[in-house]
């Protein structure tokens, strides 16, 4: 130890501080190693084990340190500091950080701890008081077989047990497997244990076994291994030459039976420690049946040799059978030989001797305890409390650790400060599901440790909504991808929710709600749900109603003669996609005029010629259907006008472009449009002159009617293909035509009348093909490449008094030489 150089005035006041100083930090030391075990609360200890001299160390688990007792009885700390957590390393040991250490074994002055939830294996150099990491690291796991130990990772370790070789066996109960770490290579192994949760054979390979998180092992002289397949309920054993498994106890069936029969009829209950002696007997802590209980090795018949099966504390100098035990995790043998026991519950180590039992370690409080849990069984996620009471009749210091058993897994949830004999834990963290909560109280100076039964806490998913958009689009309109937001969600998990969304829409959805599935995702998924499904709605598509009024007798832009007939034109078109169907009602002001239903086209007309002389407003209205909305047109407003008198008379006009450009051979349209005065005596028949060289005209409909007001007409003109005459303007090729006929010509005589016939008829084609008439030539000559002609259209009727009525339009056709 360095000196101290402090600076004061006075030396005798230095040298009375250096002496109390050096008092301070000797006092601790010598109290503790004066300090009988029997006369200190000992914290929720799980596991011990014995050195070659005698000397007891035990795993104190809730206070994160190993305790040393001496032969003499009195103990000390030698791994720890009391503080939870990971530290120290290749350091003296008293100074290092531990976490909940639940296993130990000892040989040849090096003390193996399991760090289990620090999920390491450390080792203490017992003469120089250093402590290692020799296996595990932060991270939870159980991968590096094969390799070196120091960078596998294990998964909450607790007993251990050493070979004759030195070879370390490591009950690695998170992994659910066996592990081995080689004494020479340091090479870590699974030899039992697949790694799945479960039972499913016996006198197969261990390694091809599932195990039920494992939490106690041992060895026999001859390296055969056994473990206590916790969760299983049973013993089983590993050979050492042929690795394969069997169960030596237990029926799988949790409880108690089969004392004084063989070990394999026998029921046991959460077993976790187990011990051999030289002989071969094998020692288990039947731990949910409060008892311990020995196999003998020659008769394989089960006995308990301590504990009536009662939890509590009793007995102590009386036969072990008779006293009573609290969960005990561990048995071990000391050096003599003497069973002893971790009666965790009681928060001791108890000893069987001489047909008594008598507690070694531990303060032995007089104060009894018990602990209880309360709170809402049903919680949703998120929120909750659990309180932990303890009945006493005094008031206890000390902590509460709370144990959370989920998904197969027990890990501890949280540890809470007592307060006026209770403690609150904080349930908003833990995942939906079912979950056992249990609660542990290690004592104090005055009060016995106690342990609670499970308290069942169903936590329930929160519920989320989710909002979609769009929420709503119109029939026709192409569905968009789906997106959306999620409401509901805790703060801490906004980063670990996530949404998918999708539809199951046909290719053109009808007008209705339809589903949004919503599928979350994310490593807190599952602690929310979605009890109410989003949905999309489509809604009818707005619609666009037009109305056209047509007559032939329009006076002005507003004003119609009577007694003409009027032709109401309606479309209704959608504004997004289809056609809509459904009824079209025509009214005038408030008088119904018309209904029908829509074409495929979405049309619908209506020809009229009884409305009165008056003004008038008509408009159409769309009825909708079942995926379009109703629309009205705009009114439409005229006068009809009394017929007018006088003379009859009409007038006749081009409707249409006056002049036209066509290509020979093709035909062009020119329409027209005929109003009358008065009745007419007779239909307008039509005519047309001025037509090109074989162009033909026809009209539709070829009259007018008498008594229409307004009449329109088209005039089609049809032309010739200027490349085909060309051909037979050829006299030459012309005359070669006339060869076959010329034995005709050479049998008639030269006056006949027959023979001037045929001369007539095939001279006519001659004359034409020689330029007679008006022709158009062909493309090649670029003199007259088009010719332009005066077409007149001629009107005629008789009038109401019988005279000839006749009136003419003048159009304009330009023919262009076809190529």
């Amino acid at each position: 130890m360095g000196s101290l150089s402090i600076l004061f005035p006075h030396r005798r006041l230095k040298a009375c501080l250096q002496i109390s100083l050096w008092l301070m930090l000797l006092v601790p030391v010598v109290v503790e190693a004066q300090t009988l075990a029997t006369k200190v609360p000992i914290l929720l200890p799980s596991s011990i084990a014995f050195d070659s001299k005698g000397n007891l160390y035990i795993a104190e688990t809730a206070n994160h340190v190993i305790r040393k007792v001496d032969t003499t009885g009195h103990i000390t700390t030698v791994v720890g500091t009391g503080t939870q957590g990971y530290d120290g390393d290749n350091s003296l040991a008293t100074s290092a950080l531990l976490d909940s250490p639940q296993g130990l074994t000892v040989a040849a002055n090096s003390l193996y701890i399991s760090d289990t939830h620090n999920h390491r294996i450390r080792k203490v150099d017992l003469l120089g008081g250093t402590i290692t990491t020799i296996a595990g690291s932060a991270t939870r796991g159980a991968t590096g077989d094969n390799g070196p130990a120091a960078v596998a990772t294990l998964d909450r370790p607790v007993s251990l047990a050493l070979d004759g070789g030195g070879n370390l066996f490591i009950a690695d109960a998170g992994s659910h497997r066996i592990r081995r770490i080689d004494a020479n290579t340091h090479v870590i192994t699974t030899v039992a244990g697949t790694g799945a949760q479960g039972y499913n054979r016996d006198n197969a390979s261990a390694v091809s076994t599932p195990l039920d998180s494992p939490q106690g092992i041992a060895l026999d002289e001859e390296g055969n291994l056994y473990l206590a397949d916790t969760h299983n309920h049973r013993i089983r054993r590993i050979d050492a030459s042929t690795g394969v498994i069997t169960t030596i106890a237990g029926t799988g069936a949790f409880g108690f039976s089969g004392d004084s029969a063989s070990s394999n009829v026998a029921r046991l209950a959460l077993p976790q420690g187990l011990s051999i002696d030289p002989q071969g007997n094998i020692y288990l802590a039947d731990t949910a049946n409060h008892r311990v209980r020995r196999i003998d090795s020659g008769s394989g018949v089960i006995t308990t040799i301590a504990g009536d099966g009662t939890q509590g504390f009793a007995g102590t100098g009386e036969l072990p059978t008779s006293a009573s035990l609290s969960s005990p995790r561990s048995v071990s043998l000391s050096a003599s030989g003497l069973v002893t026991i971790v009666d965790t519950g009681n928060q001791r180590v108890r000893q069987i001797s001489r047909d008594s039992i008598q507690t070694i370690a531990g303060l032995g409080s007089t104060i009894p305890a018990s602990l209880s849990l309360s709170g809402d069984g049903v919680v949703s996620y998120g929120s909750g409390q659990v309180m932990a009471t303890l009945e006493s009749a005094t008031e206890a210091t000390g902590e509460i650790t709370f144990f959370d058993q989920y998904a197969g897994a027990s890990n501890g949830i949280g540890v809470m400060p007592l307060a006026s004999n209770a403690a609150v834990l904080d349930t908003s963290n833990l995942s939906a599901g079912v979950h056992a909560i249990t609660a542990s109280y290690s004592g104090d100076s005055s009060h016995s440790g106690a342990q609670s039964v499970a308290f069942s806490l169903t936590v329930t998913p929160l519920p989320l909504t989710a909002v979609v958009a769009p929420a709503s689009i119109s029939y026709g309109e192409t569905v968009p991808e789906i997106a959306g937001s999620l409401e509901g969600i805790l703060a801490r998990d906004r980063s670990t929710v996530a949404a998918a969304y999708s539809t199951d829409l046909p290719i053109r959805p009808t007008v209705g709600v339809y589903p949004v599935a919503v599928r979350l995702t994310g490593l807190a998924a599952g602690n929310y749900t979605l009890p109410t499904v989003p949905t999309l709605t489509i809604t009818k598509a707005a619609t666009i109603t037009t109305l056209a009024v047509t007559t032939g007798s329009l006076v002005s832009a507003t004003s119609v003669d009577a007694n003409q007939p009027l032709l109401l034109s309606v479309h209704v078109a959608s504004k997004t996609t289809g056609i809509p169907a459904g009824t079209i009602i025509l009214a005038d002001g408030g008088t119904l005029i018309a209904a029908g239903s829509a074409t495929s086209s979405g049309d619908f007309t209506f020809a009229t010629s009884a409305l009165t002389a008056s003004p008038h407003s008509v408009t159409a209205a769309y009825s909708g259907d079942t995926n379009f909305l109703s629309s009205n047109s705009p009114s439409t407003l005229f006068t009809v006008t009394s017929p007018q008198s006088g003379p009859a008379d009409f007038t006749l006009a081009p409707s249409s472009a006056t002049t036209q450009t066509i290509v020979s051979g093709t035909s062009a349209n020119f329409s027209f449009v005929v109003n009358t005065q008065g009745t007419l005596s007779s239909p307008v028949t039509l005519s047309a002159s001025g037509l090109p060289n074989l162009g033909t005209a026809s009209f539709n409909p070829g009259s007018i009617p008498p008594g229409t007001a307004s009449g329109a007409f088209t005039m089609t003109i049809a032309t010739p293909k200027t490349a085909q005459l060309e051909r037979l303007r050829n006299p030459i090729a012309f005359a070669l035509l006339l060869l076959p006929l010329s034995a005709f010509f050479a049998g008639a005589s030269r006056s006949s009348p027959t023979r001037m016939l045929a001369v007539l008829l095939l001279s006519a084609p001659l004359l034409f093909s020689t330029g007679c008439g008006d022709r158009i030539r062909a493309g090649a000559d670029t003199a007259t490449p088009v010719k332009s002609y005066t077409i007149t259209v001629t009107g005629t009727a008789l009038g109401n008094g019988g005279e000839t009525l006749r009136h003419t339009a003048v159009v304009t056709l330009v023919l262009q030489a076809a190529n």
